[in-house]
């Protein structure tokens, strides 16, 4: 991981810890800490029925999912029916399908 510098971006760090660097996996874990913790306050507070991961980091897969719910679970632990947390389907492209439905739709 080190071999990218200043130039590091989230898929480098995700391509190397899913090829197991110890470096990228304990940035990963952080990441997915905060992420999990956030979407157990998120839904503690609002009870949503799903959160929708999007955008290039989605492209992680089941991976990032799978680090996300270890921490989403433990902070959730009294509710037997949490909201779901799925990967977009649009990846970068959400925002111009948006667009597009606010143009049909007005």
């Amino acid at each position: 991981m080190r071999a990218f510098g200043d130039e590091i971006t989230a898929k480098d760090v995700l391509d190397c810890a899913k090829a197991g660097d110890r470096m990228a996996l304990q940035v990963f874990d952080t990441v997915c800490y905060y992420l999990g913790w956030t979407l157990a306050q998120i839904f503690m507070t609002v009870d949503p029925q799903m959160f929708v991961i999007g955008g290039g980091v989605s492209r992680a897969g089941q991976f990032l999912l799978d680090g996300i719910e270890k921490y989403y679970s433990k902070y959730t632990p009294m509710s037997e029916e949490k909201a779901g947390i799925t990967l977009a389907t649009l990846g970068n492209d959400a925002g111009i399908y948006g667009a597009a439905r606010l143009i049909l739709d007005s």
